[in-house]
C-alpha cells in the first residue's frame, strides 16, 4: 500500500470517527509513521484532522 492510498484511507476512517478516540487514531498514524509508510507532512495533517474531528466530538 502506497502512501497515498494510506493518506485517502486514514481521511475517511477520521472523517467518519471510525476510531473510538482521537488518541485511538493518533496511535493508527503512529504505526504507519513509525515504519515509514506515510510522510512527516502527511503524518502532521492527519493528526490535525484527528484533532479537528475528534474535538467536534467532545463540544
Amino acid at each position: 500500500m502506497n502512501s497515498k492510498m494510506i493518506v485517502t484511507l486514514m481521511t475517511n476512517l477520521i472523517n467518519k470517527k471510525y476510531y473510538a478516540t482521537k488518541d485511538d487514531a493518533v496511535a493508527k498514524l503512529d504505526v504507519y509513521f513509525a515504519m515509514s509508510r506515510i510522510s512527516d507532512d502527511e503524518y502532521a495533517e492527519l493528526v490535525i484532522l484527528a484533532e479537528a474531528v475528534y474535538a467536534e466530538a467532545s463540544m
